[in-house]
């Protein structure tokens, strides 16, 4: 190595120059730490400044000699890198390193440092060429005999090179120099950015407009359609080369695949489309479906969620061994992709609306009724439903709707025939697990076994793999014998399932009472076997949501047998919805004695059905319902304990549940010094008003908490006899009415209404007494009625004077008469008073006031009577109509002029 190398400086006649190299590569050598290297700098050091002092004279050459030969070289390698034609050439590179084979070592190391130094100055180099070079010469193993500098700035040169070159630059001899250099700058920032950068930095460089010439390099232009086409950068030119190769041979994926990209990047989706689809039927790439996905969010979203099911295709397993707790036995049952629970997720977010969002929404979180809304309501063939309905069964299907999934023919558009044909194959993949996996052939023997005494494997009810694939198994909707219900029931408590196996547990309650589903028929009749249960289910487990989510024909339109548990409930409420437009207020009109309709009124026993009822609910309902939804009067104690003082004194209830309440009463403190004697109060019978302070705090208005106070007290006290007039009722009714009011006491006048309408609808037993009926004391007058007798008394009254004025000989008979008509007018009076609501008392008071106001009762006249059926029997005239038509609440209603809120 040469004294100017190892100071890491040119030669020079500087000796400053030479100090200052040697100062500075001092520190590195210390002489003794380093003292071979510190004696190799120095020898360095003191030849240079040998050189530098004793400048050579060149001596005249000998007569006939030629130029020094490693010179020469230099030279020649100097000229090799400034020739455009060579620079990249292979062979001239090959020829000159041919020139070194018969240099000796001791100077062709020098050389070949010098040759370092001209390639590291030289700029953009054929790195197969200079390959050549740097392994001829072995530079990589001579690293250490340099500097610290020198040899880092080598190695990475040397690390370049190490790098292929992007085209073959033999094609580039015949350009200029400039062109030369661009392009490959060009070629290679590419080929950077692409290997290490994102992939928006590189198509952002090579969106950059540029004029530059590429060399006809066929794997280079292969190289880079790959790299644009997976940048999403779309070229014509690579277009039709995608184009023409793809016709040459037209089963090559690659190529289908590159024009594919080519396509879309240029925005031709309708040429792409056939291309990416064939992709996916005949490989499975999984870039195909990503953009299939993409395009149907833009074009077709409402088959968005079809063509992710679609994708979702598994792995097909045919073989199980027979141990059932093996874990493998959970191979090739259904399940979900990773990739498709994140589909399923992006879908959920890009705004999709309809059939689409319900689906999505169920595959998400597994709320089937707002699908089951759109699936049930169109009964047609209409493609789009059907398609849906056949991913619906893909999950919760049997194997006669799964083979219904296998004889779909293909029609509609390309994306369709594609959905259906992966659907088919899902449905082929699950008849198979269904029908031949060990585990659920063992849970269909259990089940079907004559034998009472049958157990279940241990397997299938014991934690783990089998277990979950019964429970699996059993989302699947298929018809059940009431025994094998019973035997699910008790091997899986299906009560304690979530949905739908909780469905499960509700036709096995429908069994037990002798209400069991009939079995379906085959062909196409067996979709509406499906709806009819899938109905059934949806009112037993949701009522409520599912008459506001289903659409209102498709009671209408679906046909029920008069067998099937769903007719009686379904008359009653195609019924309701004729009578009022819609179905509130079901919970009252449901019959207790139909095991459907008493499931129903399970589900419907809300504190909000009970106040929008059309009908007052009996106590005992409300007796269920303040049970089941008792946090729901955590904001209303007041109300919730006056509601249960009702529930108490009612007898309508046993012994049990008074027994519950009393209980709930006993439980309620206060701070108050009036608590003590206002819950005593109530339990004794005798109720007492809390301070108005106490209920305003309460959010409870004062009057209509008295009057349901005073009510309660007269009907403990007084039965039958102590049910209010109609104005306190109406103000009952009001009071419940009013959703300012707290639900606590909402309903604590509900209970007392539902008493008192029980109670006068026992008297209205009775029939109406004849208006001249004087005798009939107990019964109702009307005014008409009154004013007929009392016209018709006075006149014979008349009559009567006027014959004992004109002879004296029957006048002990006109007494007598005269007599009676007395006794008959004050009957009447009496009876037209109780027609108003009032007693005995009402009578002496108006005969008290008569004897200082004559025309007193003429009032009579103009007392209106009370509509409603009092303690005295109906209002007269009232036998055509029955009693309380509507129901009490209804008559209250109309009396107060309610209308629904809106």
């Amino acid at each position: 190595m040469s004294c100017w190398i190892r100071l890491g400086i040119a030669p020079t006649q500087d000796q400053d120059a030479i100090r200052l190299a040697y100062r500075t590569l001092l520190p590195q050598h210390h002489p003794e730490t380093d003292p071979q290297g510190f004696q190799a700098l120095r020898a360095a050091y003191e030849a240079a400044l040998r050189q530098a002092r004793t400048p050579p004279q060149a001596e005249p050459p000998p007569p006939g000699a030629g130029p020094d030969p490693m010179e020469q070289l230099l030279e020649d390698f100097q000229a090799l890198l400034d020739d455009p034609s060579r620079r990249f050439s292979s062979p001239a590179w090959q020829a000159f390193i041919a020139r070194l084979e018969p240099i000796p070592l001791e100077l062709l190391e020098p050389l070949g440092w010098e040759l370092l130094g001209h390639l590291l100055d030289s700029g953009p180099l054929s790195h197969a060429c200079a390959r050549l070079l740097a392994r001829r010469l072995g530079w990589a193993g001579q690293l250490l005999q340099l500097q610290f500098d020198s040899a880092q700035r080598a190695d990475q040169f040397l690390q370049r090179i190490e790098q292929d070159d992007p085209f073959d630059l033999d094609l580039m001899a015949a350009w200029s120099p400039a062109a030369q250099l661009e392009t490959l700058w060009y070629a290679r920032t590419l080929e950077h950015l692409y290997q290490n950068r994102p992939l928006h930095e590189f198509a952002a460089f090579a969106a950059i407009h540029t004029c530059l010439p590429l060399p006809h390099d066929e794997a280079y232009l292969q190289r880079l359609l790959v790299q644009f086409s997976q940048a999403g950068i779309g070229s014509p030119c690579l277009h039709e080369l995608c184009v023409e190769r793809l016709r040459q041979a037209p089963e090559d994926a690659d190529w289908r695949y590159l024009l594919a990209c080519q396509s879309s990047a240029l925005g031709l989706d309708e040429q792409a489309l056939p291309h990416w689809l064939q992709l996916w039927q005949q490989h499975r790439h999984p870039r195909a479906a990503a953009w299939l996905l993409d395009w149907c969010a833009r074009h077709e979203p409402q088959r968005l969620p079809l063509l992710i099911q679609a994708f979702d295709l598994q792995d097909g397993y045919r073989q199980w061994p027979a141990d059932l707790a093996d874990d493998s036995q959970a191979y090739g049952s259904p399940a979900q992709r990773p990739e498709t629970l994140a589909r399923w997720s992006r879908a959920a977010r890009s705004g999709l609306d309809g059939l689409a969002a319900a689906f999505v929404q169920w595959r998400l979180d597994d709320d089937e009724l707002p699908l089951l809304a759109w699936l049930l309501g169109d009964a047609g063939d209409h493609l789009l439903t059907r398609l849906y309905r056949h991913a619906w069964v893909l999950q919760r299907g049997d194997s006669d709707l799964l083979r219904q999934v296998l004889d779909e023919q293909d029609r509609g558009s390309a994306l369709d025939v594609l959905i259906v044909d992966s659907f088919k194959a899902q449905a082929e993949q699950q008849l198979h697990w269904l029908q031949q996996a060990p585990v659920l052939l063992a849970l269909q023997d259990f089940l079907a076994s004559p034998s009472p005494q049958t157990e279940p494997h241990p397997a299938l009810v014991a934690p783990g793999e089998a277990r979950d694939l019964c429970l699996l198994w059993l989302r699947r909707l298929r018809p059940y014998t009431a025994q094998a219900l019973q035997r699910l029931d008790q091997a899986f408590a299906l009560h304690k399932q979530d949905t739908p196996l909780h469905g499960l547990h509700l036709l096995q309650q429908l069994a037990e009472r002798g209400r069991p589903l009939p079995a379906p028929e085959p062909g196409a009749a067996l979709w509406q076997w499906h709806r009819q249960t899938l109905l059934l289910l949806a009112l037993l487990e949701q009522p409520q949501r599912c008459l506001e989510l289903l659409p209102g024909e498709l009671l209408d339109s679906l046909p029920v047998a008069s067998a099937h548990p769903l007719h009686d409930l379904q008359h009653l409420l195609l019924r309701l919805r004729r009578q009022q437009g819609d179905h509130a207020g079901l919970l009252a009109w449901l019959d207790r004695a139909d095991p459907v309709q008493q499931l129903v009124a399970r589900r419907l026993f809300q504190v909000q059905q009970a106040l929008d009822a059309t009908c007052l609910l009996s106590n005992d309902r409300l007796f269920g319902c303040y049970q089941d939804n008792f946090a729901a009067f955590d904001n209303d104690p007041l109300g919730l304990l006056l509601l249960c003082a009702v529930l108490y004194h009612d007898p309508l209830l046993n012994a049990e549940q008074h027994g519950v309440v009393l209980q709930e009463i006993a439980a309620f403190t206060s701070a108050g010094a009036w608590f003590e004697t206002f819950r005593d109060g109530l339990i004794r019978g005798r109720p007492l008003h809390p301070p108005r302070a106490v209920l305003r705090s309460a959010g409870i208005a004062a009057e209509p908490c008295y009057a349901a106070l005073d009510t309660l007290a007269g009907l403990i006290r007084h039965g039958s006899a102590g049910v209010p007039r109609s104005a306190v009722l109406k103000r009952l009714q009001q009071a419940k009415d009013d959703s300012a009011n707290p639900l606590g006491l909402r309903l604590a006048m509900s209970a007392l209404l539902s008493w008192c309408e029980r109670l006068l609808l026992a008297k209205a037993t009775a029939k109406p007494a004849a208006p001249w009926a004087f005798w009939r004391l107990g019964s109702r007058l009307g005014r008409a009625g009154f004013a007929l007798c009392s016209i018709s008394s006075l006149l014979l009254a008349s009559g009567l004077a006027i014959s004992l004025v004109a002879g004296a000989e029957n006048i002990g008979l006109a007494c007598a008469i005269l007599l009676l008509e007395l006794v008959a007018l004050l009957g009447m009076s009496l009876r037209r008073l109780h027609d108003a609501g009032h007693g005995v008392g009402m009578l002496l008071l108006y005969l008290g006031l008569t004897l200082v106001l004559p025309l007193t009762p003429l009032a009579l006249f103009f007392v209106s009577g009370d509509p409603l059926p009092n303690r005295y029997g109906m209002p007269p005239g009232s036998a055509a109509q029955g009693a309380l038509p509507g129901g009490l609440q209804a008559v209250l209603r109309g009396l107060n002029g309610w209308r629904p809120p809106a």
